[in-house]
């Protein structure tokens, strides 16, 4: 899950800052070592013209209408999560791998998010989420007192958006919750569109070869000895397609020791190419005849089958990150320089860059979607209960609901947390 409060300003810290004294308000550059904030109203021009476009009105309906479809989405991952844990234990064997590092969304510290992309998705994702709040906060007609970046010592993490946390107070609920929401839709609809793209990019992928995989060389033995190396390919046996590892080991149990075989296999960039060479097999201490290496079977075709069949059942197999299961995602480091693209090597930097935007986007949504206060469903939730059942209930009994809702949320995220280092 993704935790907005360890990379922006959430609303409590905002309206804490609108508090604040004017002076402490009107500083430019605030240093709360290691967090420098950057203020400025250089923005509030974009916030009043996009907010004043005719299309930001419909858009702010349909981010206030896509909310609670979010958070439903958000509580089945919650709950599923915690199901697939007790039932699965080799998902708690991977998460204690990771550590718990692994639910910070900051790179460098959670170990399958890769630093460039990981920095490039949640600076956008942040201005997205942010950029949505100042957007439609002008849309309805409240003020942006100021806008900047917020900076961990010298590295951009994150922005912010002051809107004046009286007139959302005094405010009826529509315009309100049209706020609150517009940061949750904005990434969630931004999120969706780098999937979208991401599918068409990779529906243009094709195999650049396959075979089977020489993963490692064994010292001594005679495939090094016949020139073999670490990342060749095999192609062909005595003349024989050889299109998988079955094939392969098929092929070799029919041989014995000191029997000759003649292999083929391409190497080097785009496999470009060819070695062919005779290997005397030999026999293992377990009586089985060898040439000395590890492979893997490829399967590039089937693989890539796979991955370009779209379907909302399959829509997990898209939120995988490629440095988590680099196996099965034709994009990640291992499997891409086994496909070809007509964009040439530049395919897979786009297809990262966007899934890492999906991935974030799509994160940072949902987090932000919970009932959680002060994160924005939270928000929403307070504003509904005092909009709906403010003549019922005291400000006191209000506040209870929208604190247990968080307590329970919490609850369940904290149990996902620990539950892979107790079972």
């Amino acid at each position: 899950m993704f935790d907005e409060r360890s990379i922006l300003t959430d609303p409590e810290i905002e309206t804490q800052e609108a508090q604040a004294p004017e002076q402490a308000k009107e500083k430019r550059v605030a240093i709360q070592f290691p967090l420098i904030i950057i203020r400025t109203k250089r923005f509030s021009k974009i916030f009043d013209r996009l907010g004043a476009m005719r299309a930001s009105h419909y858009i702010s309906w349909i981010l206030l209408v896509l909310v609670p479809f979010v958070a439903g989405v958000a509580l089945y991952l919650i709950v599923n999560s915690l199901i697939a844990l007790i039932n699965n234990p080799a998902l708690g064997e991977i998460s204690r791998e990771m550590g718990p590092q692994a639910i910070l969304m900051l790179p460098g510290i959670n170990p399958m998010l890769p630093i460039v992309y990981g920095w490039i998705a949640i600076v956008v994702a942040v201005v997205i989420h942010e950029g949505g709040h100042g957007i439609i906060a002008r849309n309805v007609g409240f003020d942006v007192k100021s806008s900047g970046l917020l900076f961990f010592l010298f590295v951009p993490i994150g922005a912010f958006v002051d809107v004046d946390e009286e007139q959302v107070k005094k405010a009826r609920a529509r315009p309100s919750l049209k706020v609150m929401a517009a940061g949750v839709g904005g990434n969630f609809i931004f999120g969706a569109t780098c999937l979208l793209l991401l599918l068409v990019l990779v529906s243009g992928v094709s195999p650049a070869v396959n075979g089977v995989y020489v993963n490692s060389v064994v010292d001594g033995m005679p495939a090094q000895e016949a020139g073999l190396m670490p990342k060749d390919v095999f192609t062909a046996i005595d003349n024989i397609p050889i299109n998988n590892a079955t094939d392969l080991q098929t092929i070799i149990n029919s041989k014995t020791a000191g029997d000759t075989v003649w292999v083929e296999v391409i190497r080097g960039d785009n496999w470009q190419q060819q070695y062919a060479t005779n290997i005397t097999l030999t026999i293992s201490e377990d009586n089985r005849t060898i040439m000395g290496i590890t492979t893997y079977d490829l399967q590039t075709e089937l693989r890539l089958e796979n991955y370009q069949t779209f379907s909302i059942e399959r829509l997990s197999m898209y939120m995988v990150p490629p440095t988590l299961a680099s196996g099965l995602v034709p994009y990640s480091d291992f499997l891409a320089p086994f496909y070809t693209h007509s964009l040439g090597p530049v395919w897979v930097i786009l297809a990262n860059t966007l899934f890492w935007l999906w991935f974030v986007n799509l994160n940072l949504a949902i987090f932000n979607a919970l009932p959680i206060y002060p994160m924005d469903g939270g928000r929403i939730v307070d504003i509904l209960l005092k909009r709906f059942a403010g003549n019922k209930l005291s400000g006191k009994a209000i506040q209870g609901i929208t604190l247990s809702l968080t307590a329970i949320c919490a609850t369940r995220i904290i149990a996902t947390i620990v539950l892979p280092f107790i079972l």
